[in-house]
């Protein structure tokens, strides 16, 4: 073997040299496709082998040439379109990815190893390409979503929607006509559209249009101008069937079966829709129809108005009022009543019973009793909210006016207690002021009197005074539990809490229920925190007064446990 080497590096080896020898060496690596190092170039020099010197001198350089060629070549191949995993460097001649990226250039199939490097997704563009060529796509299209779906309908036979035909005009992709020509014909003699020449580029644009239609979809103006100018009348008066069915489905008034484009209604509701008003004639001709929603539709832009208002925290006026009754938006006074009495939350519609009860309430008319138990029902007689404030307040009028009408001094209590729940005891105390309890009769009457009165004082912090009042109802009438209760929350107000549970029991014996202790004890410790008063309460009775615990953890016993 090493005789040939020297016969094809041109040189004659020497008797001296041995098969280990440095020419041996170097011509075993030249011919290993290595290149000399500057000691072996020196070697060769100085024993003058120059036509060995030259031959592997242009074999390095033809590797040289080559190695570049190569690499330049990959660093094209790796930007292949069809290469869907990034490739960053120009990969190495002996590395698996550089064999694969020439075969992709082939569109070769490559293995699962090949396409670890390449993305999976190549297989399917070759299958794309194979598509093409079984159905005769002769067009440049891009492979993605949109080609590979037009190409599985046409596989499967399934018909193209509109926005397929428009990819299809997008891209000139015109050698897919000749598979669209079954499509094409049915949805001509659907929409009266039938054309004699050959279904062609120029049809497509046909095509687009009918099959919009088929997907209830109307052409543009652009669209409809075509139809106009190549007389297509017959598809022109589907489509205005189809606009009069869509105009009724768009502003709520299917009501009306007829689809004929002759009909008053198309009229109006295109008048609608192109923005222009109305006449009050349209609307009388909707009114007597009934067509209620399709007014809303046609106020849209006043309604809208008014919802804003209420968003930016404005309130309705009168005729705002009127207006929206009128015109079937209950909806947004139902709105804003909600939002003026704080309760946005509850979910309701105007046929509720909470309308009724709110426009009660704004018009200043007295709730009755169904109205009453249907607003304990759903919770929406919280004491304090607007609208317990609302009713007592009502109340108390309503109270005052009939004393006024009676002189039944009975009214008078009545109205003092009301005011007293509508969180205004300073009417309450005006209503006593100068009341001359001595000319009152019978004692119950006088001791409710003074008993109301004597709470209103405590509302106000006028404790020793309520305390009078109390003590002097007792003496009137002892027999009331009410007196008795109301000394007993005096007390505890004072912090005097073995007294007021005197008090208590003494008004449990003339018929209190341990309710009224439990609503005066929540009033207090609604008002302020009150940690001394939870402790007696629980040392007292742990299990009667368990509920009290909720009050410890209001952020204000916290602090003034805190501030010990």
């Amino acid at each position: 073997m090493i005789t040939d080497l020297y016969e094809k590096y041109k040189t004659v080896p020497s008797k001296e040299l041995s098969e280990l020898s440095p020419l041996s060496f170097i011509l075993r690596k030249a011919e290993l496709g290595k290149n000399l190092t500057t000691s072996e170039w020196s070697w060769l020099d100085k024993h003058q082998l120059i036509n060995t010197r030259d031959i592997i001198k242009n074999q390095e350089i033809y590797r040289d040439s080559l190695h570049k060629e190569i690499k330049k070549e990959l660093c094209k191949l790796k930007n292949n379109r069809s290469v869907y995993t990034p490739i960053t460097t120009i990969p190495s001649i002996d590395s698996v990815i550089a064999f694969a990226l020439y075969k992709v250039n082939a569109q070769e199939r490559l293995s699962d190893t090949e396409l670890h490097f390449i993305g999976y997704r190549y297989h399917k563009y070759l299958d794309f390409i194979e598509r093409k060529k079984r159905y005769r796509i002769t067009d440049k299209i891009p492979f993605g979503d949109s080609s590979e779906n037009i190409l599985s309908k046409i596989e499967n036979k399934t018909p193209l929607n509109a926005t397929d035909i428009k990819w299809i005009c997008t891209n000139n992709a015109h050698s897919f006509l000749s598979s669209l020509k079954t499509q094409f014909s049915c949805l001509q003699n659907k929409y009266k559209a039938v054309i004699q020449e050959e279904f062609n580029n120029t049809s497509l644009s046909l095509f687009l249009i009918l099959q919009k239609l088929d997907e209830n979809r109307l052409p543009d103006q652009a669209e409809t101008q075509y139809l106009i100018q190549n007389a297509f009348t017959e598809t022109l008066e589907i489509i205005q069937k189809i606009k009069f069915s869509s105009l009724k489905v768009k502003y709520k008034a299917t009501q009306i079966q007829e689809n004929n484009n002759t009909h008053h209604l198309y009229k109006v509701l295109k008048k609608l829709d192109s923005g222009l008003p109305l006449p009050e004639s349209d609307f009388n001709y909707l009114k007597k129809r009934k067509l209620h929603e399709t007014i809303k539709l046609a106020y849209k832009k006043e309604a809208d108005c008014l919802i804003h208002k209420i968003e930016e925290g404005y309130g309705l006026r009168p005729n705002d009022i009127a207006w929206c009754e009128e015109h079937y938006f209950e909806k947004i006074v139902f709105q804003w009543l909600k939002k003026d009495y704080g309760v946005e939350c509850f979910q309701g519609v105007p046929e509720s019973p909470f309308y009724a009860i709110l426009k009660k309430l704004e018009a200043g008319n007295r709730l009755n009793d169904d109205d009453v138990l249907w607003l304990e029902g759903e919770r929406l007689l919280r004491r304090s909210s607007k609208i317990y404030i609302a009713h007592h307040t009502l109340e108390a009028l309503f109270y005052e006016n009939e004393f006024l009408r009676t002189k039944d001094h009975w009214k008078f209590a009545s109205a003092s207690a009301q005011w007293r729940k509508a969180e205004k005891p300073k009417y309450a105390l005006k209503l006593t002021d100068d009341l001359n309890f001595k000319q009152i009769k019978p004692a119950k009457l006088r001791a409710a009197l003074l008993t109301t009165r004597g709470g209103a004082l405590r509302d106000v912090e006028y404790i020793d005074e309520a305390k009078k009042c109390a003590l002097e109802a007792i003496k009137h009438y002892p027999d009331s539990h009410n007196p008795y209760t109301l000394m007993g929350a005096l007390c505890y107000d004072s912090g005097l809490y073995d007294e007021g549970d005197r008090w208590f029991k003494e008004a449990i014996k003339r018929g209190a229920k341990p309710n009224d202790q439990d609503s005066e004890i929540k009033r207090i410790l609604r008002k302020k925190s009150n940690q001394k008063l939870i402790n007696h309460l629980l040392r007292k009775d742990p299990q009667r007064f368990s509920w009290v615990k909720n009050y410890s953890h209001r952020p204000d016993n916290k602090n003034k446990q805190g501030r010990k």
